[in-house]
């Protein structure tokens, strides 16, 4: 949900709960004002009919009496000592030809010699009007403020927010391999001028820190390069030489080896903090069928020294988008992995169509979690020339781009789809 959207669903949570109890606070108030004077009113009539009564003799008799809508006097007795009481009640208005709502107060009182209870009896129609009124007219304030204040907080919060997004665009649009100078918009709120700020700090430093980390490992990658390539010269000068021991001869064999592993590990590592620092980003149009078979051809030799039986089903139409050297890293260790973990006499089954990779081979049980197979330094048996980075290399690159990887080990075959 954007910001604008969340802070105004706040803001208007607060405007309708206000609203809402201010206005039925409003109505309360107002209905008990009206009901205060109405009640006054009708204590008043009734003082001034009493007076009226006492004065002319004729109106006890009369129905035109100019006070209230209904008047009714009867004569009693005794004194039944009636105080005031006032009450609503529902009568049928012969003019507007229904029931309407009535307030109504009774008393008695003496009147010359003779007692007397009346009752005064007035329509409510009139307040009831006005209260239905002042409700209206609170609705349509009400409601007239929400919709300025949605239009008006949209206006205001697009302008001010234009900077914000600018920038946003221009991170959003920025490429460590490609930096472009930032140019944010000036604004006069001091709090994106605090985020363009720190952002130009924190770009320009993780510019700095890319370069130096580039810088590192290709000087790193090249200082290492040269002293292991004498290294293993001189090794394979001395294995030439006849003057050495069996023992020796086997001491200079370990050294070399390890030397060949130290030496590809170094490229592996290489290979993956290029990935990770996005330098393969050329691609080129990949015939995966052609490309399957000549990573095929190029193994035959240990295939056939390992007497595996190679089974192909292969579709002629995928092309992807990759770039080259990823390519050969990511299906060159698929189909070396499948071949040096297989067994003697072994079968390996290569099936490609237009949404997978598949590759299955024979082999011993996995020695490892299947959930760490693709970790670096993770490695299934013991082979000294393995440097535990094939899988995670292949892993990388298959998140670089966005395809996914299963593996699955059933009856000593090992499986993994590579899906694009």
């Amino acid at each position: 949900m954007k910001l604008l959207n969340l802070s105004n669903r706040y803001y208007f949570i607060g405007l309708f709960v206000v609203s809402l109890i201010g206005g039925l606070s409003s109505y309360f108030v107002i209905n008990n004002i009206i009901n205060t004077e109405f009640n006054n009113k009708l204590l008043a009539e009734k003082e001034e009919l009493i007076e009226e009564l006492n004065t002319y003799d004729e109106l006890v008799s009369s129905s035109r009496i100019n006070i209230g809508d209904y008047i009714t006097i009867k004569k009693v007795d005794t004194n039944p000592k009636i105080h005031a009481i006032i009450k609503d009640t529902v009568l049928f208005h012969k003019y507007q030809k229904k029931e309407l709502n009535f307030r109504q107060i009774t008393f008695s009182d003496k009147i010359k010699d003779d007692y007397y209870i009346i009752t005064i009896t007035k329509s409510l129609l009139s307040s009831e009007d006005l209260i239905r009124g002042v409700t209206e007219i609170i609705t349509l304030i009400s409601v007239l403020f929400f919709a300025t204040m949605l239009i008006l907080s949209n206006i205001i919060s697009r302008k001010i927010w234009v900077s914000f997004y600018s920038t946003l665009a221009q991170i959003k649009e920025f490429n460590v391999k490609k930096p472009n100078p930032l140019l944010f918009n000036k604004t006069k709120i001091l709090e994106f001028q605090e985020l363009n700020t720190t952002l130009e700090l924190m770009v320009n430093q993780v510019n700095k820190d890319y370069k130096n980390l580039k810088e590192y490992t290709e000087n790193t990658s090249h200082e290492i390069q040269t002293p292991l390539a004498i290294i293993k010269n001189k090794i394979e000068l001395l294995m030439q030489d006849e003057g050495f021991s069996e023992q020796q001869s086997a001491i200079l064999s370990q050294v070399y080896e390890s030397t060949r592993r130290l030496s590809k590990l170094k490229d592996n590592l290489s290979l993956l903090s290029k990935i990770d620092n996005n330098q393969f980003i050329e691609t080129s149009k990949l015939s995966l069928a052609d490309y399957i078979k000549d990573r095929v051809d190029n193994v035959e030799e240990l295939l056939t020294m390992k007497n595996i039986e190679v089974t192909m089903d292969l579709v002629d139409n995928l092309v992807i988008d990759i770039n080259e050297t990823m390519a050969y890293v990511l299906f060159n260790n698929l189909i070396g992995n499948a071949l040096k973990h297989n067994i003697e006499s072994g079968k390996l089954i290569i099936r490609l169509t237009n949404d997978y990779f598949e590759i299955k081979n024979t082999g011993l049980p996995l020695e490892i979690p299947e959930e760490e197979l693709f970790k670096r330094f993770k490695k299934y048996g013991n082979r000294s020339d393995s440097t535990g980075l094939g899988l995670s290399l292949v892993n990388r690159i298959v998140e670089y781009y966005d395809f996914s990887i299963d593996y699955r080990n059933k009856d000593n075959w090992h499986e993994i789809v590579l899906k694009f």
